[in-house]
This record gives structure tokens, sequence and C-alpha cells, in this order.
């Protein structure tokens, strides 16, 4: 490649990137996408490039961006495609240098109903010559390895095969598109998040007002649909142990015949609200598991806002217990519909369970739990969302009570970020408060439900892995998640790029307490830092113990 190939890719990658940096809204990631895409057509050379972005409420790929001929979008535009027609493209033998090209006649049976954009030419005798039957495609990627989308280009001007140049080429501007999208994802996310903070604040503001019980609890549910994205909200509550009914609804009409159906008093409601199905303080769960576990005997109520796949809301129940100053069951708050098809994320749970200790408060008489808010974020770090070191502390005590009983362990991850400090003095205060909370969002989505994930202080996190089966297993979790903190990170005020130094102990004998488990996984950590930082290692047991 000549110099001045190298100054427009170069030139190409920055063009993109401000692109990417710009996204605010998901207007902003149309804009982006449409330039990035232009981007990628002419500092590669090819006539026309396809985007398609996966849609996680269906598990499918739709074509939201084309440049090329007008040919081209129409045959491509707006069309849907499945993870199953794509599949065949994306198989091993195709891929060169993170991209996938697929010479023609190298699949014989190709995919029925993939939307391709075939443009009309004979074709090559040469191998080194582009067929109209070729494609070359890049995936797109989240920073934990999820996918985002896929983009193909096709017609090169050169009318040559793609070389190994061209492939890293694609990969590279491929993934400043994933960083649109990522970013896009972050931005609406923390604009929903900070909506339904405020909503929250205001419920609280009025703790010290005299204040009407169905009125509060009528805003709880306007305030939960309208921050949080579900179609419908209800309150259920009983008195006296006697059946639960709708003291207050947002979506839902009072006299809807769900509610004389689905009549449950607090006990019988019960089973569903273990910690089997607890979610960062709600209760999710399958509508064939929570039929189950009640005994209903036919379908009470379907949902409207269903999708499919692994991420898709299809059905579910989700519930937030609502319990007075003893722990007895006074009711549940319940929510349907989400308007992205979606299960909901740790960010909308955590909201959802706020809006239940206002509705709480309010039905029990008990304002304990509202009067001090942010007195629900004790349990919570208010920047990042994450457990406190002091709730944190108490899951690894019962955490480590339980290992006792089960031939599985327990792991604790120290992780410190090793430059946080100067990302922070270049960007700026408000790109490191942004900085973290990506970065705790990284590691909390990476773990499995059932870990726990804390801000210990500054830009140091805590990772509580349960059910572990041994050392090695851990340092695989540790490394995984080195390599995902490395990633690049779209901020509003530039792109930061962090690594991690993560210690990991795991407890050597049935007496080792928390605090000398942190303790030594704290020390690990700085001995990953010694080594050179971007580093995992291992607490070894022995002297260097606490």
């Amino acid at each position: 490649m000549s110099d001045s190939d190298d100054l427009t890719l170069i030139a190409a990658l920055r063009g993109a990137l401000d692109a990417a940096r710009g996204v605010r809204s998901r207007e902003d990631l149309t804009f982006a996408l449409d330039r990035i895409a232009e981007t990628i057509a002419h500092a590669m050379g090819y006539r026309s490039v396809a985007i398609n972005l996966h849609r996680p409420a269906w598990d499918d790929f739709e074509a939201t961006t084309i440049h090329g001929p007008e040919a081209a979008r129409l045959a491509l535009l707006g069309k849907a495609s499945t993870w199953e027609q794509w599949a065949p493209y994306l198989a091993a033998k195709f891929e060169r240098g993170g991209a996938h090209h697929i010479p023609a006649g190298a699949l014989t049976d190709r995919p029925g109903g993939l939307p391709m954009y075939r443009p009309a030419g004979a074709p090559s005798q040469a191998d080194d010559q582009w067929d109209p039957d070729d494609l070359l495609l890049a995936v797109m990627r989240r920073g934990n390895g999820d996918v985002l989308g896929i983009v193909s280009i096709d017609e090169p001007h050169s009318g040559a095969r793609p070389t190994d140049a061209d492939c890293d080429h694609l990969v590279s501007l491929t993934q400043v598109a994933a960083l649109a999208v990522e970013q896009a994802a972050n931005a609406e996310r923390d604009a929903r998040h900070r909506t339904a903070m405020d909503r929250l604040l205001t419920l609280a503001a009025r703790t010290g007002e005299a204040r009407d019980r169905d009125t509060t609890l009528e805003a709880v549910c306007a305030g939960i649909r309208e921050t949080l994205g579900f179609g419908r909200v209800a309150v259920l509550a009983s008195e006296h142990g006697g059946l639960m009914r709708p003291y207050a609804t947002a979506g839902w009409s009072p006299q809807d015949p769900v509610f004389s159906h689905a009549a449950f008093t607090p006990s019988q409601i019960e089973p569903i609200l273990q910690p089997l199905h607890e979610r960062h303080g709600c209760h999710l769960l399958a509508r064939e598991d929570a039929e189950a576990t009640l005994h209903i005997q036919s379908t009470i109520y379907r949902s409207q806002s269903n999708g499919r796949g692994p991420y898709a809301w299809e059905r579910h129940w989700l519930l937030a217990a609502l319990r007075d100053g003893t722990g007895a069951l006074a009711g549940v708050i319940w929510v349907d519909d989400p308007a992205n098809r979606l299960l909901p994320d740790r960010e909308t749970l955590q909201a959802l369970r706020l809006f239940a200790d206002q509705a709480a408060a309010a039905l029990t008489g008990d304002a304990t739990s509202s009067q001090s808010l942010p007195a629900p974020f004790q349990d919570q770090d208010p920047l990042t969302g994450l457990a406190t070191r002091a709730k944190l502390a108490e899951r690894l005590r019962h955490a480590l009570q339980r290992v006792k009983r089960a031939e599985t362990t327990v792991a604790v991850l120290f992780i410190d970020l090793d430059n946080f400090q100067h990302a922070n003095d270049t960007l700026g205060h408000n790109a490191g408060d942004e900085l973290l909370r990506v970065t705790a969002a990284r590691i909390d989505e990476d773990l499995r439900p059932g870990d726990t994930v804390a801000r210990f202080g500054g830009d140091e996190f805590v990772a509580l892995c349960e059910d572990v089966g041994s050392a090695d297993d851990a340092m695989d979790v540790a490394e995984r998640l080195r390599v995902l903190l490395a990633e690049p990170i779209p901020l509003a005020a530039g792109i930061a790029q962090v690594t991690a130094s993560i210690g990991v102990a795991l407890p050597d004998r049935p007496d080792r307490s928390a605090e000398a488990l942190l303790q030594a996984a704290d020390r690990a950590m700085y001995e990953a830092k010694a080594a050179g930082r971007d580093a995992a290692r291992l607490a070894t047991p022995g002297a260097g113990w606490p």
C-alpha cells in the first residue's frame, strides 16, 4: 500500500470515528451509519455497502443503511434476514483477517431468502478478479463480543478480489460502526435512567408532605410506564390478607378481566417471589413457570409486545414485591408489554425496584424507605448502579457459608483500572464518570446473573463469582474480563482506552473470612500491577494471606 493510500485510510478512520463519537440518539445513529457506509465505500474503493443491524427483539438482522446504486437500495433496504441465512457465509473456512470473503461458487447451496444485491455482469474467469457472486463482509461486535450487525461490501472499482489488507481495513471500519451502535444504545440507556431517577426524586421530595395514597400509587404507575417503557403497569394490593386487587394502573383499565382471573392472595403469590427468580430486587419468570408455580390450569393473560430469541420478552411475568416494615407482603407491582420487546436490563430492574419502594411506603404507611431517597441506593452505588462495598461484603459472607455445604466454591476478582486517572485528566471529569459507568456495565453484563459486581471505590471494582469449579475457571473469567475491558470505549468527549489489573482469590479453607479473601484478591491485584499491568494474578494461599 502506498503512503497516499495510508493517509486516505487514516483520514477515513478519523472521519468515521468523528461520526461515531457524535451519536447521542437513534436519529444520530442513522446519520452516523450513513456517513460510515459512505466512508467505507470511498476508502476501500467499493461501489456498494450494506449495514445489517442485529435486532435483539427478533434475533434477526435488518438492512438499515445502504450506500450505492439505487438498485442496491431497492433490493436491500429494510429487508430482514436470519442467523440461519447468514451462517454459511460466516463459516471459518471463509475467514480472512477477521473478515469473511466468499468467492463465487464456494457455496454451491446458497441459503434461500437472504436479501442480496447482485450487480449485473458476466462471471469472472480469473481467480484474482471479482465475480458478481463474490461477497465480502465483516461482523460488528460489542466490546463483550455480542454481535451488533454485519457489514457487506460489493462491486470493487478495481475489479479485483480483496487483498488481506482490504480485509483488515474492512474489519477496522466495521468496528467503528459497532462503536456508533454501542454509543447509541448507551446514550439511550443513560437518558432513560436519568429520566427515571428524576421522576423518583420528584416522588421522594413529596415524602414530607401529606399525600394521598391513591395519588402516589397512580404517580408510581405513570412514572414506570413513561420512564421505563412498560405499556401496562398495575399496583395490586390486599387488605388483611384477602384477594389482591388493582389499587392503581397505567395502560390497564382497573376493570380489565385479567384482574378477576388473576385474583390471588399475598400468600398465594409468595411462591413466585423466591430467590430463584430474583433479578436486582424484582422477580422475572417465564410465563409457563409462573403459571405452573401458581397452579394455573389455563393461560389467563398473554403479553402483547413479544419478541423472539434469547434476549426477547416472550409473555414473561415481571413483579416487584411491596412489603411492610415487618417483611410481610402487602402487594406487588406487575408490569408488562415492554416497548422494546426485550427482557429488562439491570438499570431498568433497579429503577423498577426503586419505584416499588415508593409504592410500598405509600401503601403500607411506612415512609422509612422513601424519606431518605437516595436511601434505596444504600445498597447501590449512585454513579454506576452496582452494589456497594457493604452489600458485597454481606453477599460474600453468605456465599462463604453456602460453600461449606456445596461441591463448588466462590471466587473474588479485584479489578483496578490501570490508567483511569490519565483518561480522567485528559477527557475531563464528566467523561471519567461516563467511563466508570460503561466499565461497570461491561463487567456486570459479562458475568452471570447470579454473580455480584460492586464498585469498591474510585476506579476499583470487585466481582463475586459463585458456583466456581476451580481456580482455573476463575482465571478464565478474569482473563476474559481483562480482554473485554481493554476494548476502546466511545465517550462523548472522545475514545478512551484503559486496561485492568485483576487479582483473583478463592478460599483455601472452610473458615476463611470474607475480609481475608478480599485482602488476598487486593494483594494479587497489586502483584498484577507490579508485573506490568494489564494482567491477572491468582492469590497463592500461604504467608502472604492475611
